[in-house]
């Protein structure tokens, strides 16, 4: 298949879609994406794509065309221009490809509109149109403290039912999202299944080795912003800085960062390390350090349909899971055994849990979680999936 896949990041960010075009790639593919000029998440575009470099590139078998884009800097308004650039300038790139695409994969990532490149080219050009959902819309504005009953909501929700309405076939991420696009207006009919993503396959290939050394080293990876609660792990740590078994490690960047370390420093609290952002090949290697991996999210609708890409790379490296979550999280975490979990928030229950812990059940949860990711959850059973889904639609 020659397979046209939009989205507005890719290499050399660090973004798990690089690694589904490559895999598409070495399962015979043919593989353009169509991206942005790469700024995620300094907020600069990257050195050497500043004046009109490296527009056209090949990476891993890969053939890549870079759209322009503002950068997003760290401000709400540029950020707000970012967002709208890449569909913009996107377009302008999207009409100039060749006609001779099989299908179009859009990655649907946020915020929604990033999609529309993928949509202009595929209704132009009348070819399948398949979406992979990687940010539920409009519900991911409540995470940014938009209200149901304000204009910007009402908008976008009607931005949202139009743009999921133009798909052929969309994959949701977690299954709770099926109803709820479903709910949209005029997207009741709409062919939707249920895709969970996986894990680089670094973390899939990763051998870890618990050391029992008397510490039980927790760690949380990701995005650091409102949605992600990590002021719930900074206030469990301040209530156990007095028991030395237990020090945090906190791997990542975003835009909390700075309150988090504000309020750590006010706490007076020396057992959590802050890593800042790392690259994606780094990421083995701190996870080794730790005993178990942490996923905090807040307590907010979108939130809790949400199961963070994060919490397969944890199964995939054989770590037990401590999720401080409701919902979709909570009950994933749960209901395939690879760990334990609280209520969104709940910063004493999460200090209390992990007083329970010990370092011989994590290990047994650990091997059990990575096995279970392989059985359900691997590399191989989402590509196999996808190549299926998209292949149905070219022949």
């Amino acid at each position: 298949m020659k397979i046209l896949l939009v989205t507005q990041y890719y290499w050399p960010e660090n973004s798990i879609v690089t690694d589904i075009a490559e895999s598409l790639k070495k399962r015979g593919n043919d593989v353009t994406v169509l991206t942005g000029l790469p700024n995620y998440p300094q907020g600069k575009i990257f050195v050497g794509y500043r004046k009109d470099e490296k527009r056209i590139q090949e990476h891993n078998d890969v053939h890549i065309v870079r759209a322009k884009l503002i950068e997003r800097r760290h401000d709400v308004f540029h950020r707000v221009l970012n967002y709208y650039s890449f569909p913009y300038y996107g377009c302008k790139l999207a009409k100039k490809l060749p006609k001779d695409f099989d299908v179009v994969l859009a990655m649907e990532e946020s915020p929604i509109m990033l999609v529309k490149p993928a949509i202009l080219y595929a209704k132009k050009n009348n070819k399948p149109l398949i979406m992979y959902e990687m940010d539920l819309w409009p519900e991911s504005l409540l995470a940014g403290g938009i209200s149901k009953k304000s204009l910007i909501y009402k908008h976008y929700k009607k931005v949202s039912a139009s743009v999921y309405s133009q798909f052929n076939k969309i994959l949701v991420s977690t299954k709770e999202h099926i109803s709820y696009i479903k709910s949209l207006p005029k997207c009741n009919l709409l062919d939707i299944d249920y895709l969970a993503q996986y894990a680089e396959t670094l973390f899939e290939d990763s051998v870890y080795e618990y050391n029992d050394n008397g510490i039980i080293d927790l760690m949380f990876a990701g995005n650091i912003g409102k949605a992600q609660s990590v002021n719930t792990i900074i206030k469990a740590a301040s209530l156990l800085k007095d028991e030395s078994r237990f020090k945090f490690h906190i791997v990542g960047s975003g835009s909390e960062l700075d309150n988090v370390k504000r309020l750590a420093k006010e706490l007076n609290i020396d057992n959590v390390v802050f890593y800042g952002q790392k690259p994606l090949d780094c990421m083995p290697d701190l996870y080794n350090l730790a005993d178990v991996m942490l996923v905090t999210l807040e307590d907010k609708p979108y939130a809790n349909m949400t199961i963070p890409g994060k919490v397969q790379s944890y199964m995939a490296a054989g770590k037990a899971v401590v999720g401080v979550a409701n919902g979709s999280c909570a009950s994933f975490i749960l209901n395939n055994g690879i760990g334990y979990s609280c209520r969104s928030n709940d910063y004493r229950s999460l200090a209390e849990l992990l007083k329970k812990l010990d370092m011989k059940t994590l290990k047994n949860i650990g091997a059990h979680s990575k096995e279970v990711y392989f059985k359900k959850y691997s590399k191989s059973i989402f590509i196999t999936k996808l190549i299926q889904c998209l292949s149905s639609f070219v022949n």
